[in-house]
């Protein structure tokens, strides 16, 4: 009897084993479609965030080749909260003629944005002389043995004309801060089909064009809130803006929190067919 014990213990440790193993596997199986299952439904809520932040840059276009002025957006900048199939969305469209051309300032006006923008004024003569520097041609052509040794004469710094805004932020004394606060202001796509349109600027933009550095943050924070109480009229919108170059910025986000967004910079054609085309995207 006693080794019939024995075998009887062996095979409920056995039992036990197997139970356990099928129960490590079945929980396996059910950790990887639960995994499966969040990543199906993370994939399908940024789908319809993305959705969604299409949808706002279309209700943008339709909403500013609007016939109808009264129906016309406005391109001063501010926001408009729409909604689009339970996804909340922040619009604004910009008016690039509303913002400083990097291409187009002289000294003053770019001493004048930088000090505005809060850069320290110890930096302000180096920022200076690093934004004209950034632009200058880099005519200089590598010999044949600089090629060789991987090495090319090209003076430091020089790039040509901005491309892209985000250049800015590669100047040796610019911070991030001050970045930031200067972007939203300043363009690259600046048209020759209308100049400069102050009522449609940023108090930064506007003191960078004057050339004139206010005296200090408090100045333009006022400026900035007299900009708020501007009435309708204002701003309300006086073309059909054909051939005007805007920035349409979309934030879509859902009841949990979760957001995507949009940035294009259009030209609206007047077609109605082929009614903008875009200049930039991000």
């Amino acid at each position: 009897m006693k080794p019939a014990g024995r075998d009887s213990g062996y095979a409920l440790v056995a039992a036990v084993t197997a139970v356990a193993a099928f129960a490590y596997l079945a929980f396996q199986v059910l950790a990887a479609d639960q995994g499966s299952i969040a990543l199906a439904s993370g994939r399908l809520q940024q789908a319809k965030l993305s959705a969604a932040a299409d949808a706002g840059l279309s209700l943008a276009v339709h909403g500013l080749a609007a016939e109808d002025r009264g129906l016309r957006w406005s391109i001063d900048g501010g926001p408009r909260r729409l909604e689009f199939n339970g996804v909340d969305l922040t619009v604004t469209v910009e008016d690039e003629r509303g913002k400083a051309p990097l291409a187009g300032l002289n000294d003053s006006q770019a001493r004048a944005l930088f000090a505005v923008a809060g850069a320290p004024r110890d930096k302000l003569d180096a920022l200076v002389l690093e934004f004209r520097d950034w632009q200058k041609e880099d005519t200089t052509a590598p010999s044949a043995s600089d090629d060789i040794l991987g090495v090319t004469q090209s003076p430091a710094g020089r790039h040509g004309p901005f491309r892209t805004v985000g250049e800015l932020a590669a100047l040796k004394d610019l911070d991030v801060a001050t970045f930031n606060r200067i972007a939203p202001a300043v363009t690259i796509f600046f048209e020759e089909n209308g100049g400069f349109e102050p009522s449609h600027a940023t108090p930064l933009a506007r003191a960078a064009m004057s050339g004139q550095e206010l005296a200090s943050a408090d100045q333009l924070a006022n400026e900035t809130g007299l900009d708020n109480e501007r009435v309708a009229e204002d701003i309300a919108p006086d073309d059909r803006y054909v051939g005007r170059t805007l920035t349409v910025r979309v934030v879509a986000r859902d009841r949990d929190g979760a957001q995507t967004h949009r940035m294009r910079i259009i030209e609206l054609t007047g077609d109605k067919a082929h009614p903008f085309w875009v200049r930039y995207a991000e």
